[in-house]
């Protein structure tokens, strides 16, 4: 419609002025268009300060013209314009039934934005929101946006193709990101899954320090463990081993620690000591003693090919000679079997020495009777303290050894002495299977008895 100015005259009834007749059908014009538009079309109702239609389910429309755009800063309709006139009020546009307010291609119903002409909305200006923001469907932001203190993310919002934050985000509270629960900590939310760190190309993965089972800590290049009195214990898979290019154990000393337990390893040491004793294998070292520490083993000692055993400077032969030969040495300390000039078949000789403190009957010497016949003697007796000397033999023999009644007989003869009389008077006895030589001194003076023995088998 377009609005028609009557000329009312320069000055009351001045007669410069439109004519009543003019002006009325001037008049009359406006108020035809005027009537002849929506606004008296009685599609729309106009109530204070809102406008609503009057058609069921029916739509409000505002549609500018050309370039122009629907504005809502009042309720006065003026020219392309709807302006309030009563101060703080809202201006409420209200359809009817299930109608919506449409501006061009925006259309609101309720709380509801949508659009008529495509499937989105652009908003080409700042955007503010001080309420609660939500997303239920898609969403997309070109440039910066800044949300409130909290953000509600629907349930239904389980994908985000691509995700770039620019700035430092927060996120509070539990956040799951696929199969990764943030909260404190990350957590694998999957059931037996790995969390992966896995960095781009030539990458790392930086981590300033490690606590890993609240048992060992890695920081710097320090692996420690942080639970009291607890081992770190480094075990590989299968056949595999763990290597070590350089290693100090406890700077420089191994304490407590078997090298090839079950299996044996080669090591080589410069020096190796050890404070109270050393096992290796079967053999156990401990102060000047070497001994096998298996039941009944025996120790043996054996030369590399042609090495030979020495000890104490004495070169042993590396294998064993013929029967009854006996060890020479040659005086450069190599030793070697040899013939002896007397074989003895069916004899021993042997010596010993005892002393008799008193005038009581004490043992010289003794044999076994289930092995022996018989036993001579030759034998020394000193006195020291009177300077009385003797030499004198004894013969020994005994009955069957089946006769628990045998006695055993002795004869001492040929005795030369410094003395009047023989030092000492010799007798005989068997005492548990052994033969014995008995002495009774014939003074109270203590008399030393060194005597060579040949003894006779059965």
């Amino acid at each position: 419609m377009a609005r028609i100015e009557l000329n009312v005259g320069s000055n009351a009834n001045s007669g410069d002025g439109q004519t009543l007749r003019s002006a009325m059908q001037d008049v009359n014009t406006m108020f035809t268009e005027l009537y002849a538009s929506p606004l008296f079309s009685g599609d729309l109702s106009f109530s204070g300060n809102e406008i609503s239609a009057t058609r069921s389910n029916d739509d409000i429309v505002f549609v500018p013209s050309g370039t122009g755009s629907v504005s809502f800063p009042a309720i006065r309709i003026n020219d392309n314009n709807i302006e309030g006139t009563r101060s703080n009020e809202n201006i409420n546009l209200l359809p009817n039934g299930t109608g919506s307010v449409v501006l061009d291609a925006l259309k609101i119903k309720g709380t509801s934005l949508s659009s008529d002409d495509s499937s989105s909305i652009n908003i080409n200006d700042n955007l503010t929101v001080d309420g609660a923001f939500s997303v239920s469907g898609a969403a997309t932001f070109g440039g910066a946006v800044t949300l409130p203190d909290t953000l509600s993310v629907p349930s239904g919002l389980t994908t985000l193709s691509t995700l770039e934050v620019t700035g430092t985000t927060n996120l509070k509270g539990t956040t799951t990101i696929d199969n990764l629960t943030f909260n404190d900590n990350i957590i694998g939310s999957t059931s037996n899954a790995d969390i992966n760190l896995t960095p781009g190309g030539t990458g790392t993965v930086s981590v300033e320090s490690l606590t890993i089972d609240s048992n060992i800590s890695i920081t710097d290049n320090e692996i420690k463990s942080i639970s009291t009195n607890a081992d770190i214990i480094f075990e590989p898979a299968g056949t595999g081993q763990i290597y070590i290019p350089k290693a100090d154990i406890n700077s420089g000393t191994i304490d407590n620690t078997v090298i090839g337990g079950t299996t044996s390893a080669a090591a080589t040491f410069s020096t190796l000591s050890a404070t109270t004793s050393m096992t290796v294998d079967g053999i156990t070292i401990q102060d000047n003693l070497i001994s096998t520490n298996s039941s009944n083993a025996d120790l043996e000692l054996t030369g590399n090919g042609s090495g030979t055993v020495k000890i104490n400077g004495l070169s042993f032969p590396t294998s064993d000679g013929s029967p009854n030969q006996l060890l020479k040495t040659d005086g450069a300390g190599n030793l070697s079997f040899a013939t002896s000039g007397a074989v003895l078949v069916h004899s021993d000789i042997n010596d010993g020495s005892t002393t008799v403190s008193a005038s009581g009957t004490t043992e010289i010497d003794s044999f076994d009777s289930a092995t022996y016949r018989s036993a001579k003697y030759f034998i020394s007796v000193s006195d020291a303290t009177t300077g009385r000397y003797e030499i004198v033999e004894a013969n020994v023999v005994h009955g069957p050894s089946a006769d628990s009644t045998t006695e055993a007989y002795v004869t001492s003869f040929g005795s030369t002495t410094n003395h009047t009389s023989p030092l000492a008077t010799f007798t005989a006895d068997i005492n548990d299977g052994l033969v014995r030589l008995l002495a009774t001194n014939n003074s109270s003076a203590s008399c030393e008895f060194k005597y060579q023995r040949v003894l006779i088998d059965l």
